[in-house]
């Protein structure tokens, strides 16, 4: 029988909630307690900034403001010799990496203008289907009509100019009332996506709120693109103009055209006409941009009293290729450096809903998000300058593009693993199809028992085999532990081989964190450089996990492989979060869907890792005899976990902390004796919920710019839009198991091994007799040892399939959740197996690994149960 705890066998219900809600409580207070300079209601400005940032900020507000659209424009497009222009402004001002993903994975122009006008993530319709005609995948700008009677939706299409009454524009920067045609049509797309989109925000909020001295509370839009910007939800333009720089609007929109080809764009750069060239020349595109740009600031100037402030945005894609495209900014307040946001909270990136509140933030106008546009000044060279910010951008770029081959290779190796662990613990497999294979692992494993034996005898203690010696040994410590050594049979073999196998698969995972320490994107070969640095990653983690005195056994490797695992994220998490950006197994800055914080995968690694570490360590702390050990120092390792994941500044997790605490909540009512019933069960869920609302509560408080994931979650409970954010990640993860199916097909298949291979289901007495299920699962009785007889081990993994379970049902894109964790989970269970097995608590050794591959001892295993 196991020692008794230091707590009652049972404990009431109310006992249990306590418990929860201290725990809560803990993470609930403590979470919040810091924040970043991005998350302050004042933030601080750096040491670098102007002593007069507050005077260049009231001389933004009180200028001009220019805002030229590029769809298309990378950093990596920036030259000096071929874009003076460009280039000119990046040195001037203020740059960096911007993700313009709306609905789609790739943003064509006219839904980056909605976008960018609205502050929200918009699709622009109708939908195009490519003909002989137009092969182009985007639907076409409409252009504006400037008559009372709207134009017909194909005449307007752009080709060539403005349709309307063009006699209603006839002086240099005047600006009349227009109209989208068939603008419905336009919206369409957006129906049913669960994003809120308000048409026209910047306008509007723009002219409500008044102009400085000089200038007008308007917007001039000038080119189909900026009409999009500021159009209505009925598509009505209030100062459409052919000169937006000449109006006297204290804010221009300029559509100077989209870089890309002609099989994406229906009007690509260099000219708006159905006449240009099949053939994509990207570099002329770009030089014809910069031009354009050239004329508009050369006028700009010569119009300009003050110095206004210049804005380029590359607001959209120039193929269906997704990438980071460029956003500058140039005048008063704009000093030489990088870009960032509270949205994104990483230097040189923003989004392209950032842009709109970014703006009125410089206008001095408030906006819903409370979004501003951060300037880290920098000391370095434009040419340094543009080329971090161009690594950076091809990182995201080759990151995005080997996803799904870094997903399929570790798909193929875990199936690999699995069929292994079938085949080799097989008796039909290895009776049938490899009747040899037992003869010669009995034969070398004769050989090394033999060359024990002369090393033994040498050692002066002749004729003591083995097993003699085990026999003698006394209990480890004398606290109750029977320790067994492994059978002399091929069974150890095997099980060696799957561990080895498992256990550096399970290094894989971190290796692609730890890739984010090399400069790989600077490599000749990016692709080339990224697999070698999580090779390289992969190889440190394994090196570090086989380290004496940790490394001489199976246990003590896979503690270390999951402290390290645990430790290395917490770090990263507290430290800003680099290594989980532009990952394999992280976010990426094209996909948009995290930017800081702790990502899908990373939670799930990071939670089947800590409690397979806490299910080893509480083990070794009750073997010791420390009995109040065993719950106070997974309590506080699991405080400290629920901490860094929920911690608004760090992890920002909300599914994943949550799951974090439930499965602490369980492992330690189980390390505690406590009996777990649906209503115990029921507890913990409603204990770590409450803890998570009430962080997201406290975060909700902090300014609309400031909040992080759990702040802007409680709003939306808050607004009622909660339920429209559920549906879309219920909808992500269906659309995840229809592009990414092997994906989905991880988790039965770790269920299968767990049930099946690890015995799990040989526990439960309604799987023993002559059942068929109980015939089927004899094929692989006594062929691992019982890594669940320790069962702190056994509550640990429990622990760590309830938290996986939790995220999956509560984390965004959820599926890959638990088929991550499995990818760790399973390995380490694989590894566990493989070592002298330590049968806890005073358990029968028998058990344990004496009951392994050879007939004799599966029977003598049966016999006794």
């Amino acid at each position: 029988m196991p020692p008794q705890s230091v707590l009652p066998r049972r404990l009431p219900s109310h006992r249990l909630l306590v418990l929860g809600i201290i725990v809560g409580l803990v993470a609930l207070f403590v979470s919040p307690a810091s924040s970043p300079a991005w998350a302050q209601s004042t933030p601080t400005p750096p040491a670098e900034a102007p002593a007069d940032s507050d005077d260049s900020a009231a001389a933004a507000a009180e200028s001009k403001t220019v805002v030229f659209g590029i769809p298309g424009l990378t950093i990596g497009d920036i030259d000096p010799e071929r874009t003076p222009n460009l280039f000119e402004i990046f040195r001037t001002g203020a740059a960096a990496n911007l993700n313009v993903r709306t609905i789609g994975s790739a943003t064509c122009p006219a839904s980056g203008w909605l976008s960018f006008g609205s502050g929200a993530r918009a699709e622009a319709g109708p939908p195009h289907e490519p003909d002989v005609d137009n092969p182009a995948r985007c639907p076409a700008l409409i252009a504006p009509s400037t008559s009372t009677e709207p134009a017909g939706g194909d005449e307007a299409e752009v080709a060539g100019g403005f349709e309307g009454d063009e006699s209603l524009l006839t002086r240099p920067g005047e600006t009349v009332p227009a109209t989208i045609p068939d603008f419905d049509a336009v919206r369409e797309p957006n129906q049913g996506t669960g994003y809120t989109v308000d048409y026209g925000m910047l306008a509007r909020l723009v002219g409500e709120a008044g102009a400085p001295a000089g200038l007008d509370a308007c917007v001039a839009a000038e080119g189909p693109g900026a009409a999009y910007a500021v159009a209505d939800e009925n598509g009505e333009i209030a100062d459409y103009t052919e000169d937006a720089i000449a109006a006297n609007c204290r804010l221009a929109l300029v559509d100077l055209g989209s870089i890309g080809s002609r099989s994406w764009l229906f009007d690509p750069i260099p000219n708006y006409s159905y006449t240009v060239p099949t053939d994509y020349d990207r570099r002329a595109s770009v030089e014809e941009a910069d031009r354009r740009l050239g004329d508009r600031l050369e006028q700009l100037r010569a119009q300009s009293e003050t110095e206004p402030t210049v804005i380029v945005a590359g607001l959209g894609d120039s193929s269906s290729s997704p990438r980071l495209r460029a956003f500058l900014a140039s005048g008063p307040g704009f000093v030489p450096g990088t870009l960032s946001s509270a949205s994104t909270r990483t230097e040189g990136l923003l989004q392209i809903t950032d842009l709109a509140p970014g703006i009125l933030e410089r206008l001095g106008i408030d906006s819903p998000s409370g979004i501003s546009l951060d300037v880290t000044p920098s000391s370095a060279s434009p040419e340094d300058r543009r080329l971090d910010l161009e690594t950076e951008a091809t990182k995201s770029e080759f990151v995005y593009e080997n996803l799904s081959t870094f997903s399929l290779f570790l798909d193929i190796a875990f199936y690999v693993l699995v069929v292994l662990c079938g085949l080799l613990l097989s008796t039909i497999f290895i009776d049938r199809w490899a009747p040899g294979l037992r003869s010669a692992i009995a034969r070398r494993v004769g050989r090394r028992d033999r060359a024990r034996a002369r090393r033994s005898d040498r050692a002066g203690h002749p004729g003591r085999t083995t097993a003699a010696r085990t026999a003698e040994a006394p209990d480890a410590g004398g606290t109750g532990l029977a320790v067994a050594a492994p059978p002399q049979t091929g069974g150890a073999w095997v099980h060696r081989t799957l561990a080895w196998f498992a256990f550096v698969l399970a290094t894989i995972p971190m290796g692609a964190f730890l890739a984010g320490l090399l400069p790989w994107a600077r490599f000749p070969h990016p692709q080339f450089g990224l697999f070698l640095s999580v090779a390289l990653g992969a190889a440190a983690m394994l090196l570090l996990s086989l380290l004496p005195p940790w490394g001489r056994t199976w246990r003590g490797r896979v503690a270390a492989l999951s402290l390290l695992t645990v430790v290395v994220i917490a770090v990263d998490l507290a430290t800003g979060s680099r290594l989980q950006a532009n990952s394999l197994l992280g976010y990426n800055p094209i996909v948009g869907g995290r930017y800081y914080g702790l990502g899908n995968q990373g939670a799930a690694i990071f939670i089947a890792s800590l409690f397979v570490f806490l299910g080893l360590l509480v083990s070794r702390l009750r073997a010791a005899g420390h009995r109040r050990l065993v719950l106070i120092v997974p309590a506080v390792i699991g405080l400290l976990a629920v901490f860094v994941s929920g911690n608004p500044s760090w992890g920002a997790k909300f599914g994943g902390t949550i799951a974090t605490l439930a499965g602490l909540l369980v492992l330690l009512a189980l390390v505690s004796r406590i009996r777990l019933s649906v209503l115990r069960l029921g507890l913990i869920g409603v204990a770590s919920l409450a803890a998570l609302i009430g962080i997201a509560f406290l975060d909700w408080l902090r300014p609309a710019g400031s909040r992080s994931h759990f702040g802007n979650f409680f709003d939306q409970l808050v607004t009622g839009e909660a339920l429209q954010v559920v549906g879309r990640k219920l909808s992500a993860n269906l659309h995840i198991i229809q592009v990414n199916p092997a994906l989905s097909i991880v988790t039965p298949l770790a269920v299968i091994a767990i049930l099946v291979f690890l015995r799990y289901l040989l526990h439960f007495p309604r799987f023993q007799g002559p059942t068929r299920t109980a015939r089927f699962l004899d094929h692989w009785r006594g062929r691992l040892p019982e890594v669940f007889a320790d069962e702190d081990v056994h509550f640990g993994f429990l622990a760590a399939v309830t938290g996986l379970t939790v995220g999956l049902v509560l984390t965004d894109s959820g599926i890959a959740v638990p088929s991550t964790g499995a990818m760790v989970l399973l390995p380490y269970l694989l590894a566990l197996c493989a070592d002298d097995l330590t049968v806890a608590h005073g358990t029968d050794a028998r058990r344990g690994a004496t009951a392994l591959l050879t007939p004799a001892a599966d029977a003598s295993g049966e016999s006794g149960r």
